[in-house]
Formats: C-alpha cells, structure tokens, sequence
C-alpha cells in the first residue's frame, strides 16, 4: 500500500489505488526521513506509513519479487521461462524486477533463460496503431537480461495448424533477438475477421473476457511446447488477483480459486504459470516505473469497451473490492490469505479442453440446457459457450478440439 510523499496528487487513479493504514501519524511526511536508510528523503509511504526513499523504495520491491522466486524454487539455471508482457504497469515492472537478477553486481543472480511474449490484441479491438513499437523500446532499454521478443498477433490462435506454424518459424528464426509471427501468418485479414466475428457473436460482455483469457492461456500453452518451457511468468498484481477470486465464485469456476489466484498454477502438468506480482499493488508497480522514467502502455480491452453502466462480472468484482480498500486497508490481504488457504485439484482425470482447470464431472451433467454444448469442459467455459451464437460457438470449439489435452510432455 503507498501514496505519493515527493509527487503531486493525482499521479494514479483512485480507482487503481490502495488505501493507506497508519499506525502513526504521517500527514507531515516530507519533514520525515526514509523509513530504512534514515537518511534519504521520503519518495512513497508504504506499508503502515512508511516513508521510503527512492533507492530503498526500489531495493524493498527487488527484495520482495526475488524472495516470491525464492520461497518457491521454481527456477533452475539453464532452463527457458517465458514472461507474459501485455504492456500494462505490472508487467513492464515484472520486466525490470526480472532483469535486475541479470545484473553482474547483483546477489544470487538468476541463471535461466528468459524469452518475452507479447500477444498484440490490437487488430482484435481495431485500436488502428499497434502498442507493440512502444513496447519494443521498452525492451530494448533493459539492461543485461536476455531479451529475445516473441510477437504473437492474437487472431493467429484461429489458424489451424496454429502449432505447427508457430513451431516451424520459430526453428527458422531461432537467432533473430525479435521474432514476429506476423511475418508467419498468411491469411491475417481473414483471421482478424474469424475473431472479431467470433467475440461479436457472444452475448454477454463476462464471456468475452472469460473466453478471451482462456484463449491467451492456450497461446502461452502453445509457445511453451514451441520453445521447450516449463514456466510462464504472469504480471497480474493482488488487486487483479483479488478481484478474479470474487469472479471465480460468481461465474462457476469457484473450485479452481487456488489455481486462478495462488503464486503457482498448476492447472497443466508439467507446465506452470508463475503469479510473480501476486504480492505487489497497483500503486507499487506505478512508482517503480516512474522511477525508471517509463510510461505504462495503454492497453485496450473487453472492460475499456463497455458502457460503465453494463460493466461485466470481472470490472463490477474490482470495482467493488477496489471500494472495500479504500475504506477497510486489510481487504486485498485478507482475501489473498483466505485464497492461499485453499488446496487445489490435483491428479483429476478430466481436464476442461478449452481453459485446462480440472472438470467436475456430478456438477456439468447437472447442467440441464447448459449440456447443449458438447465436449469436456469445466462448469466457468460451459456457462460463457453457452453464451456464445452458433458461429462463435463454433470457432472456439474448433480451437478448444485443436490440442485436447490428454499428457504434456516435453523431450
């Protein structure tokens, strides 16, 4: 939790923002000095009213994604991880933390190997310029780490052969440091059309966003068995995590809280998808990047879209866990506790083939209607296909049919 201490009002939204507890009085925090150091200026207060620093601000986030990294030992020198990066504040964040264990100075550096991934979503929303040049400076400004750069255009997943393709371009331009799969997709004019028609045909905005996500899963699934990974780094923070537990609840996917909301998915054998900035707020993730002089890359999506007064089950669980942090500090954290108390399905024979989580077999056959849509799925993907036109229903079944999951084994 942190609020301005060096900077004007108004530098992020109250929407984005934590409340702040005090356990004593800091409303004359510019005549204090840093909390560690006791030496610097104050930057932000954090925590329970803690003046930090800029430096020492910067050294508590380190710390903190390294000892999430730590705490579970999930990775090994050598091996490939690949780092989701929409654009968004805690992903370029999660970029830079990532890159400070590459620094030659830095203790216990991180040996494995990291590959970026940016799914460009912008044909999808027909944004007109693409976010991807931006977010190729921002790259290219980090120090040390390795950054081979992998651009997927989303419409891509409705190929057939998605795989393959990705597979065969991937081996041709295996020493290129940006490799573009635009450059691998023939018929993008009419992939872009497939998927805007394919989101258009569903009737409610909470599909959308529950099939789009389920979509971005099975690219970064693809990529992993393309480039040999074992471990996917995602940048969604404990107020996205927060609100994505309420959301679970709301739409059916209530057994799979632990995998959606915990620091390890492990939804996929073999495969796992790592919550680095589970601990971390949305204001954390701003300062840091102010600190480094980056902007955050504004990103459309499914919830930027929609009427305010619509919204959709994922934008009214934020808002409404966003407003319980404004006024009782505790609320985030309390959630997130109750959410790591929690003990995901293991070992379940049955595996939804569009999202991956494990497939209540009592639960779906008691669905009714719901059992119109064939196929193994979970009780969340059967309720948002539900949703779906003919034609959408279609098109996402194809893609779900693709790679039914049956055992995931890298050689």
């Amino acid at each position: 939790m942190c609020s301005t201490a060096g900077f004007g009002a108004g530098c992020c939204s109250e929407q984005e923002g934590v409340a702040i507890t005090t356990r004593r009085q800091t409303n004359n925090v510019r005549t204090k000095l840093c909390f560690k150091c006791k030496t610097g200026d104050p930057f932000v207060v954090i925590r329970n009213g803690d003046p930090f620093c800029g430096p020492c601000f910067d050294a508590y986030l380190i710390h903190k994604f390294r000892q999430g990294l730590g705490k579970h030992k999930v990775l090994y020198p050598g091996e490939t991880v690949l780092l989701h990066i929409p654009g968004t504040a805690p992903s370029l964040a999660m970029l830079h933390l990532m890159a400070t264990g590459y620094d030659q100075a830095s203790h216990k550096k991180i040996t494995a190997l990291p590959k970026i991934i940016v799914i460009d979503d912008s044909t999808l929303f027909d944004m007109g310029e693409s976010p991807v040049p931006e977010l190729l400076r921002v790259i290219d400004r980090l120090p040390d780490m390795p950054k081979q750069t992998f651009i997927v255009p989303f419409p891509m997943v409705f190929m057939d052969g998605f795989e393959d393709v990705c597979r065969e371009f991937c081996s041709e331009n295996s020493e290129r440091s940006i490799v573009d799969l635009n450059e691998a997709c023939e018929n993008h004019s009419e992939l872009v059309e497939k998927a805007r028609a394919t989101f258009a045909g569903m009737s409610t905005a909470s599909a959308r966003e529950d099939v789009h996500r389920s979509l971005h899963l099975k690219i970064l699934h693809s990529l992993a068995r393309v480039l040999n990974s074992t471990k996917i780094m995602l940048s969604e923070t404990s107020l996205d995590l927060a609100s994505r537990l309420l959301t679970s609840v709301s739409i059916g996917r209530g057994p799979h809280i632990p995998n959606e909301t915990n620091y390890l998915d492990t939804r996929i054998p073999g495969l796992l998808f790592l919550h680095a900035m589970r601990e971390f707020t949305p204001k954390e993730c701003t300062f840091y990047l102010q600190r480094l002089q980056i902007n955050p890359i504004t990103i459309v999506n499914h919830s930027t879209l929609l009427d305010p007064i619509v919204g959709s089950v994922n934008v009214l669980s934020e808002t409404f866990i966003s407003g319980l942090q404004r006024e009782f500090s505790s609320t985030v954290s309390t959630v997130m506790k109750t959410a790591a108390k929690l003990e995901a399905i293991e070992g379940s024979p049955n595996q939804c083939q569009l999202c991956y989580l494990p497939i209540n077999r009592d639960l779906t056959q008691s669905l009714g209607d719901l059992n119109l849509v064939s196929g193994s799925y979970c009780l969340g993907c059967t309720i948002a296909m539900s949703e779906c036109g003919a034609k959408a229903l279609e098109n996402v079944q194809r893609i779900s049919n693709r790679d039914v999951l049956d055992e995931y084994l890298i050689e």
